[in-house]
């Protein structure tokens, strides 16, 4: 945990994010034909030791920008199946305090693309992906490294397997930097 400075004085501190939480609430569509997968999911980051700077992480100096939303929208897919159509739920991401930290909670849908092996049909096992990045530069204006929390939990909620008569799950969730 901590924080760490920049050389020059009055510069903003880097917070470290860890991706806490990752459940993958629905899975509504499996389509083996445009090799995409349609589901939602809720991310929950840690923002370690920085309750007392919360005023820097919801709203900018000139009080125009809610940076929490900001950095919500440098939350991207990477493997969006169309450009922009992966999308968060919520108008607002939620925050709360938790001790010195600060837990930020999102919720993404969208369809995802995910190249798929086909050759042991009808018999075949997929892996599913949705894979993130945070376009957050440690010299911007909410400096963020993330990283995976050790305590991470992964899952997938078994109610919100839709296409339950096609798949079976198999296996569990696992998330991982990288």
């Amino acid at each position: 945990g901590g924080h760490r400075g920049k050389d020059n004085a009055g510069a903003a501190m880097c917070a470290y994010a860890e991706l806490e939480r990752f459940d993958v609430l629905k899975i509504q569509s499996i389509d083996t034909v445009s090799q995409s997968f349609h589901a939602r999911c809720f991310v929950q980051l840690r923002l370690r030791g920085v309750k007392d700077r919360r005023e820097a992480f919801v709203t900018f100096g000139n009080g125009a920008t809610k940076s929490v939303e900001w950095f919500a929208g440098r939350i991207e897919v990477l493997n969006s199946f169309k450009h922009d159509s992966c999308k968060l739920i919520d108008e607002k991401p939620t925050v709360r305090d938790d001790g010195e930290d600060l837990l930020i909670q999102l919720r993404f849908e969208g369809d995802f693309y995910q190249h798929m092996r086909l050759h042991a049909f009808p018999f075949d096992s997929q892996e599913l992906n949705m894979d993130f990045i945070i376009l957050c530069r440690v010299d911007g204006p909410v400096p963020t490294e993330v990283k995976v929390s050790p305590r991470v939990s992964c899952r997938l909620v078994d109610s919100g397997f839709a296409p339950g008569f096609q798949w079976r799950p198999k296996g569990e969730g696992r998330c991982h930097a990288g």
